[in-house]
């Protein structure tokens, strides 16, 4: 069955990649480590991470690596129940750039209770285990993400080289 299932959502995948290419559509997407950079729960352009979002001047600050100043942007913005947990997430990422560790677990907790499946947040708590030697925490994030993700999403492969490098180095 699981065989069939692979078989169906390959040929779809597959069919929607000819599209965009006869199209003229772009599916690319960054693949950058989120070590240097940050990524979403979700790889839409809809999403909260999207250009014409109220994080717009967040995300410049953090592409130009400014997080101290994004951190403090971050807490200022009102708490939006949609979002939170993305919020929540981004001032985790902040605060781990900027070298306040035991805030960003705090945000990063504070991401996943409230919502449990967020893949940027798991993503970023493991790379925070990482930095703290805690490999076997970072590698039950990333079993987490897997079951998450149907296919491999970013949030997994991030996980996974940073969890290989940190064991090769």
């Amino acid at each position: 069955m699981n065989k069939i299932l692979y078989t169906i959502l390959s040929i779809f995948i597959l069919t929607e990649v000819s599209f965009a290419a006869m199209s003229g559509g772009s599916s690319s997407t960054s693949s950058s480590s989120s070590s240097t950079s940050y990524s979403s729960s979700s790889s839409d352009d809809s999403g909260p991470y999207s250009p014409t979002s109220r994080f717009k001047d967040i995300n410049k600050l953090i592409k130009l690596e400014k997080f101290a100043e994004a951190h403090k942007m971050l807490k200022s913005l009102k708490k939006v129940n949609t979002d939170e947990a993305d919020r929540l997430n981004l001032l985790g990422f902040t605060a781990r750039k900027s070298g306040d560790l035991d805030a960003a677990g705090d945000y990063y907790q504070q991401a996943l209770a409230l919502n449990p499946r967020h893949t940027g947040a798991l993503e970023y708590q493991g790379e925070l285990f990482i930095q703290l030697g805690k490999i076997e925490l970072a590698k039950a994030n990333l079993a987490k993400i897997d079951k998450i993700c149907w296919l491999p999403c970013n949030a997994e492969r991030e996980l996974k080289k940073a969890i290989e490098n940190s064991i090769t180095n």
